[in-house]
């Protein structure tokens, strides 16, 4: 493997997500650390900030080439990591419910259930194949979860339903402010007092006959 000697150990991987507008957005990070420092001081880093290592280091910039050796050893781990934790295409990622601890989601996925959902629409017959305390009060857990996310869904639609009626409101006080101020310079204009009297004479140059 890459980097096999690189001072670096990897200790596990895990998927944050981080709520964002059109639903969740995934953030793997890593805990890492020096060799034999595990349970002294370890180093908690997004994957995606490790990745941005460039190719040719210059071979005194001490700092940059750290930077590949470390990414060199912990990419091909995390890419075996990876393929075993694909994020669902429908669903909320175990990973994001509160509801499980690291240990237990490892559980669920190596059944084949990967969201929130899988988990509350399990059959019997998967459900008591999972070898996990208290499984059928996880699931029960996984439908309430879920129950609430539809009803703060609803609330979210309807906050934002009032936003946009607030917002017409407004657009359309501004617009009859507009009006009212555009009627009150008519007005003004239609009561001005006209000059009376005939016009003035216009003084133009003759030419008296010779």
């Amino acid at each position: 493997m890459a980097g096999q000697s690189a001072p670096f150990r990897v200790i596990k991987f895990w998927t944050e997500y981080k709520r964002v507008a059109g639903g969740l957005k995934p953030i793997d990070k890593v805990e890492y650390c020096a060799v034999g420092m595990a349970n002294k001081a370890t180093t908690v880093a997004r994957v995606d900030d490790l990745k941005r290592v460039r190719d040719n280091i210059d071979p005194d910039d001490v700092a940059g080439n750290i930077a590949k050796m470390r990414w060199d050893y912990i990419a091909p781990i995390y890419a075996a990591w990876k393929e075993g934790h694909e994020t669902p295409e429908h669903g909320t990622p175990i990973a994001a419910w509160p509801g499980l601890t690291p240990e237990q989601a490892e559980v669920f996925r190596t059944m084949g259930l990967r969201s929130v959902e899988d988990i509350a629409n399990a059959s019997d017959g998967i459900m008591g194949r999972i070898n996990l305390p208290g499984v059928r009060d996880i699931q029960a857990n996984a439908k309430r979860f879920l129950e609430a996310q539809d009803g703060q869904r609803v609330a979210d639609q309807l906050a934002e339903k009032d936003k946009q009626i607030s917002l017409l409101s407004d657009q359309l006080e501004e617009l009859r402010q507009i009006v009212i101020a555009q009627q009150s310079r008519d007005d003004d204009d239609d009561d001005r007092p006209r000059r009376r009297g005939r016009p003035p004479k216009v003084v133009t140059d003759e030419v008296s006959p010779e």
